[in-house]
């Protein structure tokens, strides 16, 4: 899985699980460039606009883009306002419209752009990051009374899947793969009460841990997946398969 030389898209580049991505593909030798509006220079990927000015000063700078990786979301984390763990039947319109420019329309814009890139070399690959819950339905009875896991989230996320599959079947006979990792989710500072009732849902008894994803990203883009696209790789610690 040597991906010295490799010129690599990442969204969400500054985030938990982009920050990440970032460090571990740069370790096997990748070049990555971050997609990101706390990133300099600053890309709103909502924004076509924004979007190719990105990427046409990456090709102006490294010639061609070899891969592509949505990393960026948003998602109801520890401390965030109630908004996002709402009830569904109250749940904000604006909240919704929100997640899905970020978590599904950005990653369609984006790959407008890089596919443009890579159709005229001939090779590529994209991933899209999922969920478990793009496959499942989320358990609510994990969360505090009165909470719901952020159904946007779901929804978007699940979306996901489906845009992977359209760009996978449009862009094979141009000899660019595209999967999706579907991953549980994350330990991030959960308190103990809810990292217990996570890891109980699946088979290994605990949520996943920083860094665990990195080499299944590394597989994606590398040549040791080079007759894999329209496929999802589901990582999540065996969740799904319950």
């Amino acid at each position: 899985m040597n991906l010295s030389g490799k010129i690599v898209v990442l969204t969400g580049g500054r985030g938990f699980l982009g920050s990440q991505l970032h460090a571990a593909l740069s370790d096997v030798g990748a070049k990555v460039h971050i997609l990101d509006l706390t990133a300099e220079p600053s890309t709103d990927i909502t924004d076509p606009v924004s979007v190719e000015d990105a990427i046409r000063r990456i090709v102006k700078e490294e010639g061609r883009i070899d891969g592509l990786i949505h990393a960026a979301a948003l998602n109801a984390t520890p401390g965030m306002s109630a908004e996002h763990f709402a009830p569904y039947e109250e749940f904000s319109l604006d909240l919704w419209e929100r997640e899905f420019n970020v978590n599904l329309t950005a990653a369609q814009i984006v790959t407008q752009a890089v596919a443009k890139v890579m159709m005229s070399s001939g090779s590529g690959s994209i991933i899209f990051i999922a969920s478990d819950l793009a496959l499942i339905a989320p358990q609510n009875a994990i969360y505090d009374e009165g909470k719901f896991k952020d159904i946007a989230y779901v929804s978007s996320k699940a979306g996901m899947l489906g845009l992977m599959r359209a760009w996978a079947s449009y862009l094979g006979q141009h000899g660019i793969r595209v999967n999706a990792l579907v991953p549980g989710g994350i330990f991030n500072g959960h308190s103990d009460e809810f990292a217990k009732k996570n890891g109980a849902l699946n088979m290994l008894g605990r949520m996943a841990r920083p860094g665990e994803y990195d080499a299944a990203i590394a597989f994606l883009l590398s040549d040791g997946s080079s007759f894999m696209t329209g496929s999802s790789l589901v990582i999540d610690g065996g969740r799904t398969a319950w």
